[in-house]
């Protein structure tokens, strides 16, 4: 009987220590960056021994679970983001530079930066801490998602979208083209992965892994691999002149 006993705290045991390897990890949802930043950040758990589940949320509310702890941390975010959400830690080594652009129906202007978008109305996704910050104090709509906000830009409820270029992705499934990506991006900068503050040890071993990946050219590879994609995205889905 004790012999039994032991046995199946032995197995219950095994299944508390897989279970408790496996992290549940916030990603936008319906955002095509998101999803190229889950594929990096997937490989540096791998790295230390912990699997992720990604949990598909909206934009705002991926963050918040991460800080209250429904989920074990945010796929990539801007820098600073742990002031606001004091539970939040930051992984130092970068996941990816995101470069920013502004798509438009048609309009054409020379960006410099965001002041150089001041005099159009923007559509900044609600959740979407870069824009929401940039944009204060110009004329802008929230839209709830990535995809409202291109339909919104299509039916000039907005003039401009500032958006990571990899949404030619989403454009291009959704078929929600043609438009436009001026050349010149609005920003590059920076995105981090954040960890839920009880995670906090696993932070130098995670920067450590997202470094090696960078020297041994694995997020070169992973991002090459969507490069190309996109590139034949904004080809099928552009405006011509």
């Amino acid at each position: 009987m004790i012999r039994a006993v032991l046995g199946l705290l032995i197995v219950l045991a095994a299944g508390w220590a897989e279970a408790a390897d496996v992290h549940v990890i916030s990603q936008i949802q319906g955002d095509t960056a998101s999803e190229q930043g889950m594929v990096v950040v997937r490989e540096a758990y791998r790295r230390v021994g912990i699997e992720v589940r990604a949990e598909l949320l909206p934009n705002e509310r991926g963050t918040v679970s991460a800080d209250t702890g429904d989920t074990d941390g945010d796929t990539m975010r801007m820098a600073g983001l742990e002031a606001k959400y004091p539970n939040l830690v930051r992984v130092p080594e970068p996941v990816m530079l995101f470069n920013l652009v502004a798509f438009t129906a048609g309009l054409k202007f020379d960006v410099e930066g965001w002041e150089s978008l001041r005099p159009y109305t923007l559509c900044i996704v609600r959740g979407f801490k870069l824009g929401e910050m940039r944009s204060q104090g110009m004329n802008r709509e929230l839209p709830a998602s990535s995809e409202a906000a291109f339909r919104m830009l299509r039916a000039g409820h907005c003039q401009v979208a500032p958006m990571g270029e990899a949404f030619w992705l989403m454009i291009d499934e959704l078929k929600l083209g043609p438009l436009r990506a001026l050349n010149q991006p609005v920003e590059v900068t920076p995105l981090y992965h954040y960890v839920n503050k009880r995670h906090a040890h696993l932070v130098p071993k995670l920067a450590e892994a997202l470094k090696a990946m960078r020297r041994d050219g694995t997020i070169d590879s992973i991002m090459a691999a969507d490069r190309a994609a996109i590139h034949s995205a904004r080809e099928r889905n552009s405006v011509r002149d």
